[in-house]
């Protein structure tokens, strides 16, 4: 992995973790319902945007 992506890592806080999780849950739960297999495959793969969305942003500012 890349040093930037190892200090990018280093800042993110359980806090911020569940600040992502929770706006991505919200974006999931407006077109899958909980509980199902779309959800939970639409969750991953909306969480792995989300944080890719935020390393970027990370980078921009550094």
């Amino acid at each position: 992995m890349s040093k930037e992506f190892d200090a990018f890592k280093k800042t993110l806080s359980k806090e911020s973790l569940q600040a992502i999780y929770d706006e991505t849950k919200l974006e999931v739960s407006q077109s899958e319902l909980e509980g199902t297999d779309a959800f939970s495959i639409e969750l991953a793969s909306q969480m792995a945007v989300n944080l890719l969305e935020t390393y970027h942003n990370w980078l921009n500012e550094n």
